[in-house]
């Protein structure tokens, strides 16, 4: 299990990247708009603050880091959104942060249209949820999986009795009649992720080949277990 780590409380005077406490003069502010789709920071502004001596750091492989310069992002000769140019530089910057400064930029100091302050998370517990020790009760108040959740659906799903090969048009997927899914043949897959398996009391193992129907045959066999919670 990871080792805690306790937030830090921001001041003017603190940098992000080293965590020394300084002057607010000696910290320099850099302002990160944000942009729309296509961007890392897709409806998502936020800031940065570094003393002069990490500021100058961040700049020695790319001076133009912070210039907020945006480009146009084209697929196919089409404009399908924009990005910062130096974006890949910024995003590699922030990742590289102590967790403390990750938590100011991506969490207590993000802002813009899709930042609503009610969905923020508590300091100490974004760094909990990020390092994977936020309980599974913290984690279902905020609203998102937890690593309880995760865990489950990850050693349950693929190898119990209960989900079924759907195909639907061009779709073909696992589904399981109390309400997770995956990809086909009980694969994990990045598209999906399901709480379900967590508190499911209909798990066993498989003993026999997986089945595999059309969506009509699945609502039809499956119709008195398919739960609300389930899109077909």
């Amino acid at each position: 299990m990871s080792k805690k780590v306790l937030a830090v409380e921001n001041h003017e005077g603190l940098c992000w990247k080293c965590l020394i406490s300084l002057d607010k003069s000696n910290i320099h502010i850099i302002e990160i708009p944000e942009l729309g789709c296509g961007s890392a920071f897709d409806g998502e502004g936020t800031k940065i603050q570094l003393c002069q001596c990490c500021y100058k750091k961040s700049k020695e492989n790319n001076p133009n880091i912070w210039n907020m310069e945006v480009k146009q992002i084209k697929q196919n000769g089409y404009f399908i959104g924009t990005e910062y140019l130096y974006e890949a530089d910024m995003l590699e910057f922030i990742d590289k942060l102590p967790i403390q400064g990750q938590q100011f930029v991506l969490n207590e100091f993000a802002n813009g249209s899709l930042s609503n302050p009610k969905y923020k998370m508590e300091p100490q517990d974004w760094i909990d949820y990020e390092l994977g020790i936020l309980s599974h009760e913290k984690c279902k108040a905020y609203g998102v999986f937890s690593f309880d959740e995760i865990k489950a659906y990850e050693e349950r799903f693929v190898n119990c009795e209960c989900p079924v090969n759907v195909i639907e048009d061009d779709l073909e997927r696992s589904l399981c009649p109390y309400g997770a899914h995956g990809g086909y043949n009980q694969t994990l897959d990045d598209r999906y992720m399901c709480e379900e398996c967590y508190s499911c009391k209909n798990y066993r193992k498989r003993t026999s080949p997986i089945m595999t129907m059309t969506i009509e045959e699945f609502r039809q066999k499956y119709e008195q277990q398919v739960t609300s919670c389930m899109t077909l």
